[in-house]
């Protein structure tokens, strides 16, 4: 008689630090909690659950339900829990002694509160750099992992030969290492259960032992549709009495159990890789739209499964080159980790840096990532919390210190000016902007500001017409479903042609386009957006830091003079030659506040979201964290304001997304041009 075939199947959940309580909640009632209440009800069904370090920690807070279920569930021997970095980093760009920390901390956890220690890990988003054997066992008890199927095949594995599990090894370090079945994926759960059972008999006809199931607990009630499909319309439940009706034929059983009942297939050696839909991600527009055609064609023929081996996208650290503020957050969190190794940071803050490595704020796929500025202040927010608990030691003997460095690895230096309240870093290669302000009592970074940027979908938002969407019954997957675009979104495809930081000085021979600036949110005409400026000096005066920079352009030349005061203002002085009435100034600040409340102009709260005046002072409030931003000159100029606006995509289709404001303020260069501020307070 042919042995069972072991469905090895693992479920992975997760909320990204910061996300909204609603979304939270919203997970529990749909999804999380009805999974485990049915699972409850089949003590034959065993299986790998993972759950992530802020999941765990809402459910503390508000869910005493999950913890008696999944406590009973695991004492019965019928859930393994897997373990894996507790607040979900990208194990593959955090410094080791981070990586080693972060799995040993959710190994703690779950010996603390359910009294197992995991043997195997969740590897965040299944991202793999061959270095990882070494981060994940170096401490830990860990003995095994779970990756994509094309991991093995970009390996030079055959797809008949992609099952069971393997061993790979880096210095010694030896780990397993499952492979998901890139079909199961796209069966589980949108299919009817009859055709996973088909396809695992199959496999089964043909020798295979193990097949590896491993995918998001979201698709079983919070994705599109499936709150209806797998918990009302009961697919989950006609999912496990189909699997128990061929129990003599197919098992499902916890990954551990199939490295206990089989021996592994051999030695492999995987690339840096990730799932296919992320690699394709992470590439840019232009590239990605060809790759998706590239694709599209492969598909269409018979031996896809053999050709998507050597059809892969970018990797995961392109991202990083892809969005800028990506990088940024990337670089404050080594140089946090840096800090609070240095300076023997205390408990708190090692537990504030791991939760600003939380990976969704860093890159973009289909769900919001890094366009969700919730997600992107949260990083900050702890990063600067962290921060902020080893400064009484670093700042115990100076207000402030000046840093020369290239801080985001363009191969450009850098000016950071660190102090207890207030950091302000200084791009001399690109216009002596500051590209970060950041506010420590509030733990708040005004310069968290997402660049209007090309993305792959943007071609199906111009192409496509608006349609409202049908329900097919049967949920789609979402990497199949049709997305509508309104005018709306398409009118807000404009992309930046500079970086949009703070205290940015644009030069120009003719007046900036107000409509274009209300309209499009960009200057067009500046002959110094992008141009690089040299360091003249970094002296003290009357109590406040001076640093000096200068630029010569064709006909004319810019002196920026930054004034730091460390409590929290910063001031710009412009020396403009020649000083005529041919030639404008406009200066503009990108500030992003995460309550997105409307500015106030003179004193005034605006009447609409954007507009034109003549002004000298334009505040903005977020109220709910207590910042106030003030940006101010003692003479008027012409002043507009507008959001930051950008398109993108989530699981519910095409969205506008809120990045902040711009505030330009413009006047002629004719005589001594007006010093201006900012300044960040609590409220």
């Amino acid at each position: 008689m042919r042995p069972k075939i072991l469905l090895a199947f693992c479920v992975h959940s997760h909320q990204p630090v910061g996300n909204y309580d609603s979304v939270f909640e919203q997970g529990t009632n749909d999804c999380y909690i009805p999974f485990l209440r049915i699972l409850r009800e089949y003590p034959d069904i065993r299986m790998t659950l993972h759950y992530t370090g802020p999941l765990f920690e809402w459910f503390e807070k508000s869910s005493p339900e999950f913890f008696e279920i999944l406590s009973e569930l695991v004492a019965r021997s019928q859930v393994e829990l897997m373990g894996g970095g507790f607040y979900e980093p990208i194990l593959s760009v955090i410094p080791e002694r981070d990586a080693v920390s972060q799995i040993e901390y959710t190994s703690r956890y779950l010996v603390d509160r359910f009294g197992v220690r995991p043997t195997g890990m969740w590897c965040t988003e299944r991202i793999w750099d061959p270095s990882l054997p070494k981060k994940i066992r170096a401490g830990s008890l860990v003995e095994y992992t779970l990756l994509d199927d094309s991991h093995f095949l970009s390996a030079g594995l055959c797809p008949e030969d992609v099952h069971g599990y393997f061993m790979t090894e880096r210095e010694g370090y030896a780990l397993k290492v499952f492979p998901i079945d890139m079909r199961l994926r796209y069966l589980i759960p949108f299919k009817e259960p009859h055709e996973t059972i088909e396809y695992l008999l199959r496999l089964r006809s043909r020798g295979v032992e193990v097949l590896t199931y491993g995918d998001d607990g979201e698709k079983f009630g919070m994705w599109p549709g499936t709150r209806m499909w797998v918990m009302e319309q009961g697919w989950l439940r006609r999912f496990f009495d189909a699997m128990l009706g061929v129990k003599d034929k197919i098992e499902l059983v916890p990954l551990s159990e199939a490295i206990a009942r089989t021996r592994p297939r051999g030695l492999v050696y995987l690339p840096t890789a990730t799932y296919q839909e992320m690699m394709e991600w992470s590439l840019l527009a232009p590239q990605g739209r060809y790759y998706e055609e590239l694709v599209k064609q492969a598909k269409a023929q018979h031996d896809w499964e053999r050709k998507r081996a050597f059809l892969r996208g970018g990797m995961w650290d392109n991202f990083l080159s892809k969005y800028r503020a990506s990088n940024l957050m990337h670089k404050k969190m080594l140089r946090v980790s840096e800090l609070v190794d240095h300076h023997v940071g205390p408990t708190e803050a090692k537990r504030r840096l791991f939760m600003g490595q939380c990976n969704c704020a860093y890159w973009h796929g289909l769900f919001g990532g890094i366009y969700v500025g919730a997600l992107r202040h949260a990083v900050y927010e702890n990063l600067l919390a962290a921060e902020s608990l080893v400064d009484e030691k670093r700042f115990s003997s100076s207000r402030w210190s000046v840093e020369r460095s290239d801080h985001d690895m363009d191969g450009r230096e850098e000016v950071l000016v660190w102090g207890r309240n207030l950091n302000c870093f200084i791009s001399p290669g690109s216009n002596a902007s500051v590209f970060a302000l950041e506010y420590k009592p509030r733990a708040y970074n005004i310069s968290n500001v997402l660049m209007r940027t090309p993305e792959i979908y943007h071609k199906e938002v111009l192409e496509m017409p608006e349609a409202p969407r049908v329900d097919p019954g049967q949920p789609l997957s979402i990497h199949d479903m049709r997305r509508a675009a309104s005018d709306e979104i398409r009118k807000l495809l404009v992309y930046d042609t500079y970086r949009k930081d703070c205290f940015v000085t644009h030069y120009l021979k003719t007046p900036a386009s107000v409509e274009k600036i209300l309209n499009e949110n960009r200057i067009e005409n500046s002959l110094s957006a992008q141009a690089p400026f040299e360091l003249i000096g970094i002296d003290e005066k009357d109590g406040s830091l001076v640093v000096s920079f200068g630029m010569e352009g064709d006909g004319f030349s810019i002196r920026k003079t930054y004034g730091y005061d460390p409590a929290g203002c910063v001031t710009l002085s412009h020396e403009v030659y020649p000083q005529d009435h041919d030639s404008w100034l406009a200066i503009e600040w990108n500030i992003f506040t995460l309550s997105g409340e409307r500015p106030m102009v003179d004193g005034r709260e605006m009447e609409d979201d954007r507009g034109v005046y003549r002004s000298r002072l334009v505040t903005l409030r977020d109220t709910v964290k207590g910042l106030e931003v003030v940006v101010s000159s003692p003479d008027y100029w012409v002043c507009c304001v507008v959001p930051i606006e950008c398109v993108s995509q989530s699981e519910e289709g095409f969205e506008k997304t809120f990045q902040g404001h711009s505030i330009y303020f413009m006047q002629q260069c004719s005589g001594k041009v007006p010093d201006v501020s900012l300044t960040i307070r609590s409220l």
